[in-house]
């Protein structure tokens, strides 16, 4: 009898595979190669479900950014205003080893992409809808009454993007010893600047 293979765990066993070759060897030095033999396969079996690097290294990036977009959409759905605001922003700030190592990848995934049109088209639409959640989060804010209605909802979530960005840059320099306290403090202090606190 042939054996059953469960083609959605191997591949994410793959995937699980890449994201920690990332970690542990750098971008540059994560080959096919490796991620098979992490996950405990052949190349042949790897070749399967990925046709070369970058197709896997995407996938990498679609599953552990899905993990990171359910966490903020059901943060929204639980709160509104500003208070979903803050609860996403803090989502996406490297809070935890999870998160710290997702800055990790994510940051040599944009290096990566400046090289690379496939993932650069992909980083930017990650970034198309990153700033969309914000300016939206911004807006209903707007329309509840917590901030100027005059606010223009576009330019502060670019500002506030790049907020997150710098905090999870400094994160990484400082060898992430940027405790999840003060990281939290920090977007509680732009908030209550934004609100006029």
């Amino acid at each position: 009898m042939p054996k059953v293979v469960d083609h959605d765990a191997r591949r994410k066993d793959f995937i699980e595979a890449a994201y920690a070759t990332i970690l542990e060897e750098g971008l540059e030095n994560t080959t096919v190669r490796g991620v098979a033999r992490k996950a405990g396969y052949t190349t042949g079996a790897l070749v399967h479900y990925f046709k070369d690097k970058d197709e896997l290294i995407r996938a990498a990036l679609n599953y552990f950014g899905d993990e990171l977009r359910d966490r903020m959409v059901e943060a929204h759905q639980q709160q509104s205003g500003l208070t979903a605001l803050r609860a996403t922003l803090i989502q996406a700030l490297p809070t935890d080893k999870r998160s710290g190592e997702s800055w990790r990848v994510w940051l040599a995934l944009w290096y990566h992409s400046e090289g690379n049109p496939d993932m650069r088209a992909e980083q930017r639409r990650r970034y198309r809808e990153w700033f969309g959640r914000v300016e939206e989060l911004l807006k209903e804010a707007c329309d509840a009454g917590e901030l100027n209605p005059a606010l223009d909802a576009v330019e502060e979530a670019r500002g506030i993007v790049a907020y997150v960005d710098g905090l999870g840059v400094q994160y990484l320099m400082s060898g992430g010893r940027l405790a999840r306290t003060k990281l939290i403090r920090m977007i509680d202090a732009y908030l209550d600047r934004l609100a006029g606190r």
